[in-house]
């Protein structure tokens, strides 16, 4: 098999049946997750991190960019308080983790279940070097301080790139350019961090998290839109086609209810059928105590158009 971008996600038989028939995932509401303290990371907080990073920056130029981001950002808070308000976000848990114990059994049916390996280079999730205008993000959840002010400086430097080239094309001051617009890169990474920051006593999960959250879907549509100001005209061009299309391809942004666990609980479908093949779902694990046989699901799969998918058992020896 080649190289493939592999992660991995823990569920039951009647679970895997639905993804097969359907050809969807559904990402479900974070109000689900297993820590009560989901989403704790604050605008406050945020602007704290900004500080400290501004204080231990040793570039001159990069620190008065990240001092003109917070300051863009205290400027234009009044106005954009719509984009800083929590709401429902929606997310599919995945693990870079196979054949786990751990994941077994809290999420795979006590060891009955199975686990699905998806290849998210398939699955196209992001726009590479613009993931930040993607309609769904994947990324490691950040258990730590660390691990947070790591990804707010990420964020802060790949726009700086960004800024640099408008400015450089068009001659604009870079001053007056960054307090005029910067304060996008912090809103940015605000629902960045909040949707991705976990307690660090779920460290051991190594969770990855496939998120669709309908606030920022709206915040994304209006600040391409601002971005014609931003961004070239032909990198902008490229990020508005790919953007409607993976919108209408994926079927994402509409609002569905079902019962999970005698409750009722709003979900959206990540429709696949425009990518569904063996390259996108390569593999197949079986619990330990799985009872499906694996000739049955091979020709189960094979009728649902996933005739290369590989099925394996679980080497864990529970009983």
């Amino acid at each position: 098999m080649d190289e493939q971008n592999i992660f991995y996600h823990y569920t039951s038989i009647n679970s895997l049946y639905s993804i097969i028939t359907s050809r969807e995932l559904w990402l479900t509401n974070l109000k689900s997750s297993n820590d009560k303290s989901e989403r704790y990371y604050t605008v406050n907080r945020m602007l704290k991190d900004m500080d400290e990073i501004i204080d231990n920056s040793t570039d001159d130029n990069f620190k008065q960019y990240l001092s003109l981001l917070k300051k863009s950002f205290n400027i234009h808070m009044p106005e954009q308080r719509k984009y800083l308000k929590k709401s429902d976000g929606y997310s599919l848990s995945l693990t870079d983790k196979k054949d786990n114990l751990s994941h077994w059994e809290r999420y795979a049916a006590g060891y009955s279940g199975v686990c699905i390996g998806i290849n998210m280079d398939k699955l196209n999730v992001s726009f590479k070097d613009y993931s930040h205008f993607s309609i769904t993000e994947l990324e490691k959840i950040l258990y730590s301080d660390e691990e947070i002010l790591n990804k707010l400086m990420q964020i802060c430097s790949r726009f700086y790139t960004l800024f640099e080239e408008q400015v450089r094309t068009y001659n604009e001051s870079f001053q007056k350019y960054i307090e005029q617009y910067g304060f996008i890169v912090l809103i940015i990474a605000y629902h960045k961090l909040m949707n991705f920051a976990k307690n660090s006593y779920f460290a051991d999960e190594h969770e990855f998290r496939l998120l669709f959250y309908p606030k920022t879907l709206m915040m994304k549509k209006d600040f391409l839109t601002m971005s014609k100001n931003i961004i070239i005209p032909e990198t902008f061009k490229l990020l508005h086609d790919k953007f409607n299309s993976s919108l209408k391809n994926t079927a994402i942004e509409q609002t569905h209810f079902s019962v999970f666990k005698n409750e009722i609980r709003s979900y959206h479908k990540l429709c696949l059928s425009h990518i569904w093949d063996s390259k996108l779902i390569p593999e197949i694990t079986l619990g330990a105590m799985c009872r499906q046989n694996k000739q049955e699901l091979a020709h189960f799969l094979k009728a649902n158009g996933l005739t290369k998918t590989k099925i394996t058992i679980s080497k864990i020896p529970i009983r």
